[in-house]
């Protein structure tokens, strides 16, 4: 097992990813709207990204579908309100009908993860966030995403808390660079990590953002930090769940450092899976020969961690295309009548 989750470049595998993924075995794979054009085409797509796994584990299919202008699944008619949208409607309801709606839906195209929700405490800065976050209040996102995070896992789909260790005073776009935040780890405690300590015990995984805080680590971004993956979040906080990088070919960290560098720093940061979500094809290799040269005992603390998690993945479960259809129609009819929110600052992340 290579333990990256890789970005797939089409409706369909290409002859070159066949070869690559059979041969590599990533940990799991990620989809986004260039992947999904069609119900049954993408459910194909899935169902031979399981098939090139050898061994017992399921591989990790995940997406970002959050909701709002981070949906993925638009091309196929599935679009579903923002957190800030549910937010102002002040129905724990509404949330779990969102996430019920969202968690079938995947789970019959034959994703098994979510990176979602977003635990990121609401602000007005143009940083990526806006519409995206359960609010601006740290109770107020733990109550809500609790809600909607417990119902997704209940429908068969893992959950991701993101982006720990809170961005949302950030106020630039990690897409385009790096955001510089300040503070200590008992300033991040205070306030904009609260949502994730409360929440940990019932989140499988958690993704790292990509910012700088000099006061944590002045030098590297906390995604490759040992101090805030390592030192923080597991010895600190104890989280013994997997935890994810943001997408490493973001200008926050492509900048900076080929993906096979970054991918390095963050294994031996003590994150599990490091994300390659674009032109993957171009970079498992040299991924997977960084990989190799990391000490056994690190590589084998990552492999019990996916392991332990990809024992929780559900089989997805056919649906008829009839079936298909009312679901359609019931999630357009749910989405209309929850009012959404003003237009957000553009960001790369609604256009993947």
């Amino acid at each position: 097992m290579l333990p990256v989750i890789a970005g797939v470049e089409g409706l369909v595998l290409t002859e070159r990813e066949r070869e690559l993924f059979t041969r590599l075995q990533p940990a799991g794979y990620i989809l986004f709207s260039r992947n999904i054009a069609d119900y049954e085409l993408t459910r194909e797509l899935t169902d031979e990204l399981r098939s090139l796994t050898t061994g017992p584990d399921t591989p990790i299919i995940a997406i970002d579908q959050e909701g709002g202008r981070v949906v993925r699944t638009a091309g196929i008619q599935v679009q579903l309100p923002s957190a800030a949208a549910l937010q102002q409607a002040h129905s724990p309801h509404k949330i779990r009908q969102a996430a019920y709606y969202n968690a079938s839906g995947l789970h019959t195209l034959g994703v098994n993860t979510n990176f979602a929700p977003v635990l990121d405490l609401a602000t007005p800065h143009a940083n990526a966030l806006p519409s995206r976050c359960w609010g601006a209040d740290s109770q107020e996102v733990i109550t809500n995403a609790g809600v909607w995070n417990r119902a997704t896992v209940s429908r068969g789909i893992l959950t991701c808390g993101k982006h720990f260790p809170g961005m949302g005073a950030a106020q630039s776009d990690p897409h385009h660079d790096l955001p510089v935040l300040h503070g200590t780890r008992e300033d991040f405690l205070r306030e904009a990590s609260i949502p994730f300590t409360a929440l940990m015990p019932e989140l499988p995984s958690l993704m790292i953002a990509h910012l700088l805080i000099p006061e944590i680590d002045a030098t590297l971004p906390t995604s490759l930090s040992p101090e805030l993956v390592q030192g923080f979040l597991r010895a600190q906080l104890g989280y013994e769940g997997v935890v994810f990088t943001d997408d490493l070919c973001m200008g926050a960290i492509a900048k900076r450092y080929s993906p096979a560098e970054s991918a390095a720093l963050a294994w031996r940061a003590g994150c599990d899976l490091p994300l390659v979500c674009h032109d993957a094809a171009e970079h498992l290799e040299t991924v997977a020969a960084a990989w190799a040269a990391l000490p056994s005992d690190m590589v084998e603390e990552v492999e019990q961690r996916v392991a332990r998690f990809r024992l929780h993945i559900s089989t997805p479960r056919p649906m008829a295309f009839i079936e298909w259809n009312d679901y359609l129609r019931n999630v357009a009819d749910f989405t209309a009548s929850v009012e959404e929110v003003g237009a957000a600052p553009g960001s790369p992340v609604q256009n993947y």
